[in-house]
């Protein structure tokens, strides 16, 4: 099984319009032997958005592929589709349903919004449709999407704007698909102490431990304390947690400090306000690849040459030729 997710820079940024388009592409293009499925992280495919109150586009399944979602959404739903089996027990917060559609209808779409619920129904999808392609609504804001374990690849939505917090939303995320991989050594060395629930890991410079944490590391008390009292000796930082940014601010005069990120979806803003930011002397660093596939760009701003400086397919989906535009 191979697993797309869809994330978008920011609201608005055309994630839903890029997904239901994919979704189309792959439907027309696949073999019979190929199964189409879609889920999400979470709850999406609401008309109104639950925050601005405004209409927003929808997920409409489509006939003869597959759907993942929770069992209160097919309410007034029944012969629109077929049951094949339920997700439910240990892992899981809710009873999911794995429905074949026989016709065309708008559904709202909810799987688990965890990365153990999510990747244990991976797993179960796995064994019942084994040649599958599997599309995953997701969120910039749910770091674990970027985890190999859950995207094998990624397709990224990215709004371009005039609004400067939005500028910097996207430089951010820009800067975040271009860094590159942590050495084999700095590896070796995070591996020695990794569990699937670090939080943070600082290694000094003979890979001795300093210190593991286990809390959200921008509200780490212990590790930013113990970072401040070596922040003259050369150490490495494993973060799996989002870094905004307090911990930017926070570490950014630490020359001598490598900082290796989990995975790109880590380097984010926290907050919309535009504040002046230091300039981030240590080095920063992925554990895990950049999975992202492609990059479909919305333009607010029709008069910008806006083009990501990075080496992954970039498509305004809302100009190119969509026939042109393989996924």
């Amino acid at each position: 099984m191979i697993t797309y997710s869809f994330i978008g820079s920011d609201k608005n940024a055309g994630k839903t319009t890029v997904l239901n388009f994919v979704y189309r592409q792959l439907n027309h293009s696949k073999s019979d032997e190929t199964d189409i499925c879609i889920t999400s992280i979470g709850i999406n495919g609401e008309s109104i958005d639950n925050y601005e109150r405004k209409e927003k586009p929808t997920i409409q399944v489509q006939k003869g592929s597959y759907f993942i979602t929770a069992g209160e959404h097919l309410a007034g739903k029944a012969g629109n589709y077929i049951t094949c089996c339920s997700f439910c027990g240990p892992g899981f917060l809710k009873t999911y349903v794995l429905g074949k559609a026989l016709l065309d209808f708008f559904l709202i779409i909810e799987g688990p919004n965890d990365k153990t619920g999510l990747i244990k129904l991976k797993q179960k999808l796995a064994i019942v449709l084994k040649n599958s392609i599997c599309l995953i609504d997701g969120s910039i804001d749910r770091q674990f999407i970027g985890h190999p374990d859950v995207s094998d690849y990624i397709l990224f939505s990215l709004l371009i704007t005039e609004r400067r917090e939005q500028q910097q939303k996207t430089a951010d995320l820009i800067l975040a698909l271009s860094l590159q991989l942590c050495s084999v050594e700095q590896r070796v060395g995070i591996n020695q102490y990794k569990e699937n629930e670090s939080k943070s890991i600082l290694l000094a410079a003979d890979g001795s431990l300093l210190y593991h944490g286990i809390n959200i590391p921008f509200m780490d008390k212990e590790l930013k304390q113990i970072c401040h009292k070596n922040r003259k000796e050369c150490c490495i930082l494993y973060l799996n947690g989002a870094f905004g940014n307090s911990l930017h601010q926070f570490l950014a005069p630490m020359r001598k400090l490598d900082v290796v990120l989990d995975n790109f979806t880590l380097y984010q803003n926290i907050t919309t306000g535009v504040q002046q930011r230091r300039v981030f002397s240590p080095r920063l660093f992925l554990y895990h690849a950049v999975p992202v596939k492609k990059i479909f760009l919305k333009q607010e701003n029709w008069n910008s040459q806006f083009r990501p400086s990075v080496e992954v397919p970039v498509h305004n989906l809302f100009r190119d030729d969509p026939y042109e535009i393989g996924i």
